[in-house]
């Protein structure tokens, strides 16, 4: 690929920063909103959401480039208006897609990031344009484009002078029909090995159905990308476009939940921490609750594994909790964290470990727990 002279891997990957938000960075960008911005009332509510949800920047189409003429084609310049104002209520940033020079010159100074479409990724002239903006640019992946067609795109942008150019990948048109379109989750990483963009990916447009975007979701996280692109509507059933593929606020917040366990995986990080309300702290509390629960279940799973390679007489291990306690104290004032909650807690989580090992045992070994008296010597 010789043409990527811009595009192309340097040395260093890029970060796109925009007003402190950084894509490209340690941490995933979670962006979220409806297909189609219809009302003022409608935006709030999508921006309160992603908010909620730890989103940074806030989604909503206002010029809807439209397989059928006879479909929604979008508010305009009053949904930009819309978009704009629930975005600066809610401390979040807003992005929108571009169709032609008209609509470049209406939003260029609104909004945040500019968005091209996959119908427009081989819109020479307005890539050009979009080269000319002081604007970060998504560039969405093209219906049936190769990944050297999407880089040699890219190349137009930053090759008119905008360096800020974010890729974005939202599925390709294959012979499966059970999806709208077959995500290319291995783009992510081939993206990456060419090019030193930031790579985002679109799950709701690859889905076509919000039943699968969560576990899309999920997979373009673990495959490397740097953020994510999330149609999300406040009642999904009456949206005036991509109802079906649109998360409820609900399943949008659910999914943020999850995200934060599955970036740490891959030793990226995702924070739903939205300042210093007491919902925002509650909600962090639930999930680190949520993470300790999960990883004591975790825990306790391989303290059964651990009773097969036992004797019944040998369960308990005292000097392996001794040196267990101790290590732990040690971080825990590292962390500045009460030595003396580690003294209380691991006594009876250990205790429980015992009592569960003991009775794998026994009814591994067929033994009657009434011969068995565990106040005996």
């Amino acid at each position: 690929m010789k043409d990527l002279k811009l595009a192309g891997l340097d040395s260093e990957r890029s970060i796109i920063e925009v007003d402190g938000v950084k894509i490209g960075g340690e941490e995933i960008i979670l962006m979220g909103g409806p297909c189609a911005v219809e009302s003022s009332i409608q935006m709030q509510e999508s921006a309160a959401s992603v908010k909620k949800a730890g989103g940074k920047i806030l989604r909503g189409g206002v010029f809807k480039p439209r397989t059928s003429p006879y479909s929604f084609q979008g508010l305009g310049l009053e949904g930009v208006n819309y978009m704009v104002q629930a975005a600066k209520e809610h401390g979040l940033l807003c992005v929108t897609e571009v169709v032609d020079t008209r609509s470049l010159d209406l939003v260029v100074d609104k909004v945040d990031l500019l968005q091209i479409g996959a119908r427009n990724m081989q819109n020479f002239e307005l890539l050009k344009l979009a080269g000319k903006v002081d604007k970060p640019i998504i560039l969405k992946r093209g219906l049936s484009a190769t990944i050297e067609e999407w880089l040699l795109a890219a190349e137009y942008i930053l090759s008119a002078g905008n360096p800020r150019v974010i890729l974005c990948e939202r599925g390709i048109r294959t012979f499966e029909p059970s999806t709208r379109n077959t995500l290319d989750v291995s783009a992510v990483g081939v993206a990456k090995e060419l090019s030193h963009l930031p790579v985002i990916v679109d799950p709701s447009h690859a889905a076509g159905r919000r039943d699968l975007i969560s576990s899309l979701a999920k997979a373009a996280i673990a495959a490397g990308a740097d953020g994510l692109l999330i149609e999300m509507h406040p009642n999904p059933d009456e949206a005036v476009s991509d109802g079906p593929q649109s998360l409820t606020p609900e399943q949008f917040l659910a999914l943020a939940r999850e995200l934060g366990g599955v970036a740490r995986s891959v030793r990226r990080a995702f924070d739903m921490g939205t300042g210093d309300s007491l919902e925002a702290l509650r909600s962090q509390i639930d999930k680190i609750d949520r993470d300790i629960i999960e990883g004591l279940a975790e825990r306790m799973q391989i303290v059964r594994k651990l009773s097969d390679q036992k004797r019944l007489d040998r369960v308990k291990d005292v000097s392996r909790e001794k040196e267990i306690i101790q290590r732990l104290m040690t971080l825990a004032e590292e962390l500045n964290l009460p030595s003396d909650l580690i003294k209380k807690i691991y006594p009876l989580i250990f205790e429980y470990g015992v009592q569960t090992q003991i009775k794998s045992k026994l009814q591994d070994e067929k033994i009657d727990s009434s011969f068995y008296n565990l106040g005996s010597k």
